[in-house]
């Protein structure tokens, strides 16, 4: 399993009904070539009579949940491992695993997860943009690979040649400053850069920067 670079847990015990969790929540910071996260819910029932786990559903596709089991008697502790698959997600997500009890079947417990997938590439501002009328100066846009980061920039290719984009790179693959001038101001236009890098090697990833004027 890739490694979790930082784990949150309220380590705190809750209750709901007669199962009492020992978090409800957890929280990762990761890095988008981690692929994934693994986050491990236990609880113990603390009632006086067996309880039956019903149901156990995920807010979305890219979240599983095990339970390897679903009757637990009075002082019997369990888990449920919940998986998370970023499959190209970055920035912070939030997900919810919903868990029916027979104690309380119309009230279940939501378990949470939140991961916050830092970029491999970040790309600072993102867009530039002039008005119709504006002085046609330059601007720039940062291009930086993280340094732990697997990916490197092989290119920055502008879609329109009628605008003027000027490459520099800063360290090889790396780190870039890209110069955009629109050469007319007097209509919209736009022009979109395309990033292209070489990780992952099956299916490199390609982000995008943007010029426009409006």
């Amino acid at each position: 399993m890739k490694s979790l670079l930082f784990l949150l847990c309220l380590v705190t015990g809750t209750a709901f009904g007669q199962l009492t969790w020992e978090t409800t929540q957890q929280t990762f910071n990761s890095k988008q070539h981690d692929d994934f996260v693994t986050a491990k819910y236990k609880f113990t029932n603390t009632g006086t009579n067996s309880i039956k786990i019903e149901n156990v559903r995920t807010s979305c596709g890219c979240t599983t949940a095990v339970l390897k089991k679903t009757e637990y008697a009075p002082g019997e502790s369990g888990e449920i491992e919940s998986r998370f698959t970023f499959s190209g997600r970055t920035g912070r997500q939030e997900k919810a695993i919903m868990v029916q009890t027979s104690d309380k079947p119309n009230d279940p417990t939501i378990l949470q997860l939140h991961v916050y997938i830092q970029e491999s590439v970040k790309i600072d501002p993102q867009a530039v943009l002039w008005r119709i009328g504006d002085q046609p100066t330059p601007k720039s846009i940062h291009i930086e690979v993280a340094d732990d980061a697997a990916a490197k920039v092989v290119s920055v290719t502008p879609n329109n040649s009628a605008w003027k984009v000027k490459v520099t790179e800063l360290k090889p693959g790396k780190e870039y400053d890209v110069e955009v001038t629109p050469v007319n101001v007097a209509q919209p236009q736009s022009v979109i850069l395309q990033i292209k890098t070489d990780y992952p090697a099956d299916n490199p990833e390609t982000k995008y920067a943007y010029g426009r004027v409006r």
